[in-house]
């Protein structure tokens, strides 16, 4: 099975999301930043890496925020969800169409990825 960690940025109240581009899955939708496990490094790992490669910074991840599996027609993928923050860098989009900080309330606005719609949901009612 596919492992994929992906973060919840907070920052001011509100929580960074990142618009895929073209092609692929979920393209032109949004999401959560991060991406897939490589052989040889732990979900933590993977996403310290994804996020520098990504966006130019450097995070510290806080701990789990949840985990989903979703299951696409050929195939699952386990989704874990950290809460992080961003320790260096201003975040800049090297292979997202677009970058934003959303509150919470907002983020039922966007189109989101299937797999990240529980979690836009969670934040949103954890929001009040």
């Amino acid at each position: 099975m596919t492992k994929v960690a992906a973060a919840i940025i907070r920052k001011n109240g509100k929580i960074l999301i990142c618009k895929r581009g073209a092609g692929g899955n979920c393209g032109h939708l949004w999401e959560f930043p991060g991406g897939k496990q490589e052989d040889g490094e732990t979900l933590t790992e993977c996403l310290e890496r994804e996020l520098n490669e990504e966006l130019g910074v450097k995070i510290r991840v806080k701990g789990v925020f949840d985990t989903v599996v979703y299951r696409y027609p050929d195939r699952e993928i386990f989704f874990t969800f950290f809460n992080a923050e961003i320790e260096e860098g201003i975040p800049c989009p090297t292979v997202h169409e677009e970058i934003k900080w959303v509150t919470p309330k907002e983020l039922t606005e966007y189109e989101f990825c299937p797999a990240d719609i529980e979690i836009v949901k969670k934040l949103h009612e954890e929001s009040g």
